[in-house]
């Protein structure tokens, strides 16, 4: 059998000294906090994964205009392996009636005090790691992803 990793996506959003978040229920544990963050779809690439699930989470509209890292992290609780891909950019549109995605409890904005007072209510260590990657300036072009359908 072939060992495969979860691809996933997260976006660093930061907005007037405050980064988008969202708090969220996954699978009946208790509300965690995290990046607007999921996983690729067929059909889709890395980039364009990243955009729809911003807006599924938020109601925001995101455009990805950097890669900030590539994380490969194991959750301890089940053995998953994950290789996600982060990014930050700019939101360009909101819609406050949108319905966000199931377990998203709110998506809300806040400032890396608060992010690192709460690090306890993190859904895993990569939500600090991304954030403070992306605060040491860490930027790579995303022409360095090619997606070939």
């Amino acid at each position: 059998m072939t060992w495969k990793p979860n691809v996933t996506v997260a976006a660093v959003i930061e907005q007037d000294d405050k980064y988008l978040l969202v708090e969220e229920i996954p699978r009946g544990t208790a509300i965690k906090l995290n990046q607007p963050a999921g996983h690729l779809e067929p059909g889709e690439s890395i980039i364009q994964a990243c955009s729809r699930e911003v807006l599924e989470e938020t109601g925001h509209s995101f455009l990805p205009e950097v890669l900030t890292g590539i994380y490969h992290w194991t959750c301890a609780s089940n053995g998953t392996t994950y290789l996600r891909f982060t990014f930050s950019g700019q939101v360009v549109s909101f819609d406050p009636d949108r319905k966000l995605d199931t377990g998203i409890v709110r998506a809300a904005w806040f400032s890396i005090d608060e992010i690192r007072a709460k690090q306890a209510m993190h859904r895993t260590p990569l939500v600090m790691q991304c954030i403070e990657d992306y605060h040491a300036g860490k930027r790579y072009p995303l022409d360095i992803l090619q997606y070939y359908d």
